[in-house]
């Protein structure tokens, strides 16, 4: 097609320069007039030689130059081309001329139309004229349609043909290749070539040049083919060279390029590996299904389908490709980002054990674990990376380590022999157990990702509680050794109290050492607690009517400016637990959350109740919940909170954050193990400057138990009065005590046979059993230490229970286990006094006993 240049170049300057040939001009007037005179003058001296004298010679020149002159005219040759002589026809074509100033244009061949400032047409060529009789348009008298009018009502063409107008308008050359259009009677699919040129006045110039490359290009001379560039799918037409002669509207849109996208190539679209596989084969004239990497404008990878043929050899080969939709194509750069199906473009054939796969994969291509990238992942691993996981990206930038700060890069060096533990980069984050297997090259060709994110809590779970029973197992060891030896220090103690009474100068140290005694029973009871080896005396309790007799004990432990509010739950199930070990630990919380809002100037403890199950625990965050109906109890204040590294050992023994001498650390493992003992989960959340709050869920008894709980329990005893006189502990039966350490032994013997009992002891199991076969049916009390060498102490009552008779049973110890819980709550005659005890006690449990026998 010419240049605009070039046409603008061609185009006059005035109107002058073209012919004037609208009839004679003044120089054939004057030619014509001088001609006559010449004749009428030599017509005249032969006529009357008289008048003109010697004259013959001239008259002889001017009747041959007129004879020429006529000769010329005659034979016309000579005249046509002087101008002097217009052939016939010359004066129509001369006025045509005058009325089309740009009759130059149908020198070229293609279609021109020349239109004026305001749109409408000024001039056309022959050309234009045929094309507007193949598309059946017929012009309005001698004016030509112009190109919007000939072209715009088509669909596919309004688009292009509205950006030409607009460039015309606003005086700017502008270059369109037009979508195909069908053309003429058998419907010939055709595409065109437009520009838009500025000329003077206003005026522009639109040029209309069929496209000889058409029909190569699409590959069938067949009206189906106008659909391409509409179609919902990607096409596109592309040289040996790589350079794209055609992409439909479809991957024109999806990939972001212009209309216009101009020096394109197949490297400009597609990743470098693809590259290298689009141009691998080209030899075959099947149509060759390939995954591709294609890479839109903002730099956005996709992997879709593609189909490609090639035709032609060499350099002059051409191939025509489509270009399967994927999922994400109605999504923006950003949703496909995140998408679930971003990574898995649709396949030929779909592969459940790829897809479907409950462990993530990806497919990855490199030269290196550290370089690898994936070229294809499932969906659980796009969801355990919440969208991290995508085709292009950096396989070892979706982790880091699990355990350090080392580079993911090197540790996945060693997931090809063994997997290894990473966490994602999400958040939360999440552990995932990676594997790598190579190609037969030594290359990465896959990897596989496993969340175990669950197994990695329950195994934390399960070291914290390893720990922590191995912890507890310590205590509860030491803390036996230390009642037996606290029991029998307190008797001696309390003998010598006896015998040293108010006034005696060693009263007020003997006072001491019992006071110190006393604080010292408590802390093993509360190493007990967290042991879950203190002896439970569990019964059927209703929460509310626990913690309206507990308000009175909390509200003088708390500070002025703490508010104590109660919220009591509606419906609320009925618990088996320890009455007054269930006080101790909403104590040690209460006490706990007034220390926390002390510091920051006051605050509300609210203690409210509620029927639950696993799903409510669960909504808190508490996962390791089971499932069941449970009461919870929730502790809440809006005290000062505490981080994260401080809740991690909240409930390991001595562990505290109060100043030095202001805490045993104690506190929360207690309440730990009490419910722990109760079967029952206490959890924690905090925020630090917002409060602290903990959610005891206690298992609720169901309707059954209820009432077999009701039916079992005796008529409460009528208390004493408060002013009653001190109760005489002196007493007559025969009472059998089985205790291992001799000081406790020693000391209860002692102060029993003070009392007026008669005693006979034994210092384990198989000793006792055998005095008890001695004296059988003359016992009337049996005192027990639970833990004995041989025979412990619920053993011994097995066997010895058909020598005792009705004699009452009485265990001292000073921790439990499960045998002496069950034991006592099977059976309710049996009572139990827990280590350490003073020898007064001792003495007025032995007479209710034998009393109640």
């Amino acid at each position: 097609m010419t240049d605009a240049s070039d046409i603008k170049s061609e185009t006059p300057e005035k109107d002058d320069a073209m012919p004037q040939s609208g009839g004679l001009d003044v120089f054939q007037a004057m030619f014509w007039l001088s001609l006559l005179i010449a004749v009428v003058a030599a017509c005249i001296a032969i006529v009357r030689p008289d008048a003109v004298g010697q004259t013959g010679p001239v008259l002889l020149i001017a009747l041959a130059s007129g004879g020429m002159v006529f000769l010329v005219w005659v034979l016309r040759g000579a005249g046509r081309k002087l101008g002097m002589f217009p052939s016939r026809g010359a004066a129509e074509a001369a006025a045509s001329v005058k009325k089309q100033p740009f009759s130059w244009i149908n020198t070229l061949d293609e279609a021109v139309i020349v239109t004026e400032a305001g749109g409408g047409a000024v001039a056309a060529n022959s050309a234009y004229f045929e094309l507007m009789k193949d598309f059946g348009a017929s012009s309005e008298g001698e004016r030509a349609l112009t190109v919007d009018r000939l072209l715009g009502a088509n669909p596919g063409l309004s688009a292009p043909i509205y950006r030409l107008s607009r460039s015309a308008k606003a005086a700017e050359t502008r270059h369109e290749v037009l979508p195909a259009i069908a053309l003429g009677a058998e419907n010939i699919p055709v595409q065109f070539e437009a520009v838009v040129s500025p000329l003077e006045q206003g005026r522009t110039l639109w040029r209309l040049r069929r496209l000889a490359g058409m029909t190569q290009a699409l590959g069938a001379a067949d009206a189906r083919a106008l659909f391409v560039e509409d179609a919902p799918l990607g096409f596109y037409v592309a040289g040996a060279n790589g350079q794209i002669t055609y992409m439909n509207g479809w991957l024109r849109n999806f990939l972001g390029l212009p209309d216009e996208f101009g020096d394109l190539k197949v490297d400009d679209i597609l990743r470098p590996e693809s590259v290298k596989v689009f141009k691998r084969d080209r030899r075959t004239a099947e149509p060759l299904w390939l995954d591709l990497h294609f890479r839109a404008r903002d730099g956005m990878e996709t992997q879709m389908q593609t189909a490609t043929t090639w035709t032609g050899r060499g350099p002059d080969s051409v191939s025509r490709s489509i270009v399967l939709a994927p999922a994400t194509a109605k999504m923006s750069a950003r949703d496909r980002l995140t998408a679930v199906s971003s990574s898995r473009p649709p396949k030929g054939e779909y592969d459940p054990l790829f897809e479907d796969a409950p462990i993530g994969v990806a497919r990855l291509e490199g030269d290196s674990l550290s370089a690898a990238c994936i070229i294809d992942t499932n969906r659980t691993l796009v969801e355990v990376t919440e969208g991290g996981a995508i085709p292009g990206g950096r396989f070892a930038d979706l982790f880091v380590s699990a355990s350090d700060d080392r580079d993911v890069a090197q540790l996945l060096t060693s997931a090809v022999d063994t997997p290894i533990l990473l966490k994602t980069k999400t958040q939360p984050e999440r552990f995932v157990s990676v594997y790598i297997t190579l190609d037969t090259g030594g290359r990465p060709m896959a990897a596989y990702a496993i969340d175990v994110s669950e197994e990695s809590q329950l195994k934390d779970r399960l070291v914290q509680a390893e720990k922590m029973q191995a912890v507890g197992t310590l205590a509860g060891g030491v803390a036996h050794d230390f009642n037996n030896m606290l029991t029998a220090v307190m008797g001696f103690t309390d003998n010598l109290l006896a015998r040293h009474p108010v006034g005696d100068p060693s009263f007020n140290d003997l006072q001491e050492i019992s006071e110190t005694l006393t604080r010292s029973a408590e802390l093993v009871k509360m190493l007990l607690a967290f042991s879950r080896q203190q002896t439970f005396k569990r019964e059927m309790l209703n929460v509310s009517n626990v913690l309206s007799e507990l308000n009175y004990l909390i509200r003088p432990l708390l500070d002025e400016r703490v508010t104590l509010k109660l919220r009591h739950g509606r419906d609320l199930p009925m618990i088996r637990a320890d009455k007054g070990q269930l006080e101790n630990a909403i104590i040690n919380l209460s006490v706990n959350a007034r220390d926390a809002m002390v510091e920051k100037g006051g605050g509300v403890l609210t203690i409210s109740t509620s029927r639950a199950t696993e799903e409510d625990a669960r909504k808190h965050g508490f996962e390791f919940v089971a499932e069941g109906e449970y009461l919870c109890i929730e502790v809440a204040d809006n005290g000062t909170g505490m981080p994260p590294e401080v809740m991690e050992n909240i409930f390991e023994p001595f562990f505290t954050t109060k100043d030095q001498g202001k805490g045993t650390g104690l506190g929360l493992a207690t309440v730990y193990g009490i419910v722990k003992q109760s079967g029952g989960y206490i959890c924690p959340a905090s925020k630090v400057g917002e409060g602290t709050s903990f959610f005891i869920y206690l298992p609720a008894l169901t309707a059954e138990e209820v009432e077999e709980e009701l039916a079992a329990q005796k008529p409460e005893a009528t208390p004493e009065p408060a002013n009653r006189a001190p109760r005489d502990l002196a007493g007559r039966g025969l009472i059998m005590l089985v205790e291992d350490e001799d000081g406790v032994r020693n000391i209860a013997v002692q102060t029993l046979k003070a009392r007026g009992y008669e005693v006979i002891s034994a210092a384990d199991g198989e000793e006792a059993l055998e005095l008890i076969q001695e004296n059988q049916g003359k016992i009337d009390l049996l005192i027990s230490d639970v833990i004995l060498p041989g025979i412990d102490g619920p053993n011994l009552l097995k066997k010895a229970r058909e020598f005792l008779g009705d004699a009452r049973v009485m265990f001292i110890s000073g921790y439990s286990e499960g045998d002496l819980t069950k034991t006592l709550d099977e059976e309710r005659a049996i009572s139990f006094l827990a280590k350490p005890f003073r020898m007064a006690n001792l003495a007025e449990r032995v007479k209710e006993e034998l009393e109640a026998a």
